[in-house]
């Protein structure tokens, strides 16, 4: 008796959808909560190291994660990519997707892409968030 892991409630949950939703609710969770308690051990310097800590590790898992399953193991494999590189990484921090893919431009032998895709995500980051918050400061009445 074969499994048939296209239909029924097991279909549903293979589902890309399915699996980047939950994996992005798990990762969020865990950003907030581990971001929380390394914030709470207030390390010196006045640098936000909850984020750091969150960003760096994202980058790490994302790339163990990446090379295990899309480069070592077969395609039959993509959808725990997509639990757990897309979605939980995506939700714990979409920084480790930026560093993982100019890592690849780097792989590529394509080193001004990957410093131009760094120049232009941090400042083009930056300027985004800036008029955001300009945005909100001109729109938004304080309370």
């Amino acid at each position: 008796m074969t499994v048939d892991n296209t239909s029924g409630i097991w279909g549903l949950w293979l589902q890309p959808i399915v699996l980047v939703g939950l994996g992005s609710a798990i990762g969020g969770n865990l950003r907030y909560w581990l971001g929380r308690w390394v914030e709470a051990q207030q390390w010196p310097g006045g640098l936000p190291w909850g984020t750091i800590w969150v960003n760096l590790t994202g980058s790490l898992l994302l790339g163990f994660l990446a090379v295990w399953l899309l480069e070592r193991l077969g395609p039959e494999w993509r959808g725990w990519y997509l639990f757990l590189g897309t979605g939980l990484c995506g939700g714990y921090t979409t920084f480790s997707t930026f560093e993982w893919e100019t890592l690849q431009l780097i792989r590529q032998g394509s080193w001004p892409l990957a410093v131009l895709n760094v120049v232009v995500s941090v400042l083009a980051g930056l300027l985004a968030l800036g008029c955001g918050v300009l945005l909100a400061v001109w729109l938004l009445p304080r309370r």
